[in-house]
């Protein structure tokens, strides 16, 4: 089983999308992607935008060869849309990939009229029935019946949440239950899994009560004490307060504690929490947001000061080869693009081959990229 997190907040935008590969199977989870609306005052910064950006080309590429695809419940950053505003994904960008594999989605019931809406679009835009998986089981996969989206009785309705096992490895998908409800962290617990990925608390609500917050916490303790490996992520890291929540925890717990950028080896990006510092540290002229939305204006050059940005904050810290990798190099002189760094270098990624090899004294030709990919024509 390979686990992959495509989308939450601590990779730089608002959902909890990820992919399971199983031997035969590709199942993609909750392909939807949003950035906060207005936080602290303001509109996503577009360093934001072009990360998220980035994001949803990789949703749109992961469902092209998706077997199965399920949908927790039909929230806008767990859905494509019908009608997505210029930072979610929309349905013509991935409607053939939804008609040529299994659907599994939440029912109905416990919806609320924009969830039981947006299904209907989805199902309308792909001429197809989006079946309801609540409490069925299939092969590897099992889904709930529906759970509480936070505490019990939230206007936000119910969800459905999603395990999947194969070779003694079970992973859950707990999507947004926040940790609010005792009964479903004992449903969780009754699957046996090794690995939970979960929404936290929401913490930047300050309408969010005290008792809340002391219910979460003992719900993240007792799933943390019991679980391999738990990841933490979407609600509870749109504010500093929910990482330094999220570290305490992780100090706390006997077993693996973490947020998705970590569990993906990369440094983390709580572009949500930053928002505030990007526009201090890059501005952004009034009616840019408008004109991008019309096609007048693109985020480029934002994209390259942001990362620059992010450094010199101390943000986050770049791969310790990388002032020396011929892959930056490449880069600077217009020979790569700066897909590379971007997603392997700036953000430390452990995954990269070349640093791998690196660590272990491995020989590797300049022209290899950071997937292992030799580029022949790369000098």
């Amino acid at each position: 089983m390979k686990i992959k997190i495509l989308g939450t907040e601590s990779l730089g935008v608002r959902g909890l999308s990820c992919v399971v590969e199983l031997n035969e199977r590709k199942i993609v989870i909750d392909p939807g992607i949003a950035l906060g609306w207005r936080r602290y005052g303001f509109l996503p910064h577009p360093f934001q935008i072009a990360i998220g950006a980035g994001i949803r080309e990789k949703i749109i590429q992961e469902l092209k060869e998706a077997t199965d695809v399920v949908f927790s419940h039909f929230d806008g950053d767990h859905c494509p849309l019908c009608n997505p505003n210029p930072y979610q994904l929309g349905i013509e960008e991935v409607k053939n990939s939804l008609l040529n594999c299994r659907i599994w989605a939440k029912g109905l019931e416990f919806s609320s009229p924009t969830q039981q809406e947006r299904r209907k679009s989805i199902a309308k835009a792909i001429d197809k029935d989006l079946p309801n998986a609540e409490g069925k089981k299939e092969g590897p996969l099992e889904f709930s019946l529906p759970v509480p989206h936070g505490e019990e009785g939230s206007e936000k309705g119910k969800l459905m949440m999603t395990r999947i096992e194969e070779a003694g490895e079970a992973f859950v998908h707990a999507s947004d239950i926040q940790l609010l409800d005792s009964e479903t962290i004992d449903r969780i617990l009754d699957w046996k899994p090794t690995v939970v990925l979960s929404s936290g608390p929401p913490l930047y609500l300050p309408t969010l009560p005290t008792e809340q917050k002391e219910k979460a916490k003992l719900n993240a303790l007792k799933l943390a004490q019991k679980v391999d490996t738990l990841i933490l992520d979407h609600h509870l890291l749109r504010s500093e307060e929910g990482t330094e929540w999220l570290k305490k925890l992780a100090k706390s717990s006997k077993n693996k504690t973490l947020c998705a950028a970590d569990f993906m080896q990369r440094e983390p990006l709580f572009l949500e929490a930053w928002r505030k510092e990007l526009y201090q540290e890059l501005p952004v002229p009034e009616g840019w947001h408008q004109d991008y939305a019309g096609g007048k204006a693109d985020f480029d050059n934002y994209r390259i000061k942001g990362w620059e940005a992010l450094i010199r904050k101390k943000k986050i810290n770049v791969c310790k080869w990388y002032h020396s990798c011929p892959i930056k190099r490449f880069t600077d002189q217009g020979k790569l693009e700066r897909y590379w760094i971007e997603n392997y270098c700036l953000l430390s990624n452990k995954n990269c081959i070349r640093y791998q090899m690196e660590e272990n004294n491995q020989f590797h030709p300049d022209n290899m990229l950071p997937n292992g990919e030799v580029k022949k024509d790369l000098k």
